[in-house]
């Protein structure tokens, strides 16, 4: 085991406190603190990663939420700082190595619960933890295969010549869901800001305008990006097929309401046979032109044979 790199791996939760977090921790073969990460947050979503789940998706799950801004600065700083200063105590260092190397996760949970609470401070707070051990050529080709994938971008996919139209959330402060919990797939209540032509053009489109009051409507969330912890939340969502709302919101407190089916009532939909360009006008110039042109045949067409039937009676009348 002297050449093999230990990883420790560990989930927490407060629920007193609603706080969650997950720590990484990896031993080097010289059996030293190579590396660790921390973050503590109030999304519950991050307690959800199993302790069996492998080192790079916790190490993952850090960054991600440490770069969306979703995480609780000042304790994940002195939860990092209190990790920290056991990778700096010679006694506490090896005394958790030992525990990590003989797989002694009773005394490992009791390690981590005691550094972990130092911060949290909760008498009930829930520590689980994982152990992995893995070699130093297996440690270096995961971390070359994960920077591999990191170049792909988790930007939605959003088809050419969609439209994305600024929405405003409507809020419902007791029976809301948290913006700090949004997740992708929650469906919120949204209403298209009529602030320019395209905007409105959509909104009558989707026969959202009734006694100058626009109707909300279901907004399924689709990406949520947060620009640091003081930063706005910026959320797009999908309202149907190439049509987009995107909104910002500045308050992290603030709930949103959900769609409820039953009492909202169903999606709005696009009228039929009017074609969405890039610009968000409608392509329905060229059906009212073929419309025009039956109409015009038509009439030739009695107008002919009236003309034929008058004619033929005159040629009877001489005949």
């Amino acid at each position: 085991m002297d050449k093999s790199i230990i990883i420790l791996k560990a989930r927490f939760k407060s629920n007193s406190l609603s706080l969650y977090g997950i720590v990484v921790v990896i031993f080097n073969s010289s059996q030293e603190i190579d590396s660790f990460n921390t973050v503590v947050s109030t999304y519950s979503s991050i307690y959800d990663l199993e302790p069996h789940a492998g080192w790079e998706r916790y190490e993952e799950s850090i960054l991600e939420l440490k770069w969306k801004g979703n995480f609780n600065n000042s304790m994940t700083n002195s939860l990092m700082d209190q990790i920290n200063s056991i990778s700096s105590d010679q006694h506490l260092k090896s005394q958790f190595y030992e525990y990590l190397n003989n797989y002694d996760y009773d005394n490992v949970e009791v390690f981590m619960f005691d550094a972990i609470n130092r911060i949290i401070h909760d008498k009930n707070l829930i520590v689980e933890v994982g152990i992995q051990e893995t070699t130093a050529e297996e440690f270096q080709e995961t971390k070359k295969n994960r920077g591999k994938s990191d170049g792909k971008t988790d930007e939605p996919a959003i088809e050419d010549g969609s439209a994305i139209l600024p929405i405003e959330p409507i809020l419902s402060p007791v029976k809301g869901k948290p913006i700090y919990e949004m997740k992708i797939g929650d469906k919120i209540m949204g209403r298209i800001t009529p602030n320019s032509d395209r905007a409105n053009y959509f909104i009558d489109l989707m026969d959202l305008r009734q006694d100058n009051v626009i109707k909300p409507i279901p907004c399924e969330v689709i990406d949520i990006k947060a620009s640091g912890k003081t930063g706005p939340i910026e959320i797009l969502t999908q309202i149907g097929p190439g049509i987009y709302g995107k909104c910002t919101e500045d308050e992290k407190q603030v709930k949103l309401k959900i769609y409820d089916p039953i009492a909202d009532g169903p999606p709005a939909k696009a009228r039929p046979k009017q074609k969405i360009s890039s610009q968000g006008s409608h392509d329905n110039i060229s059906e009212a032109g073929a419309g025009f042109s039956k109409s015009t045949y038509v009439i030739i067409g009695l107008f002919v044979l009236i003309l034929v039937i008058f004619v033929l009676l005159i040629y009877l009348s001489f005949a």
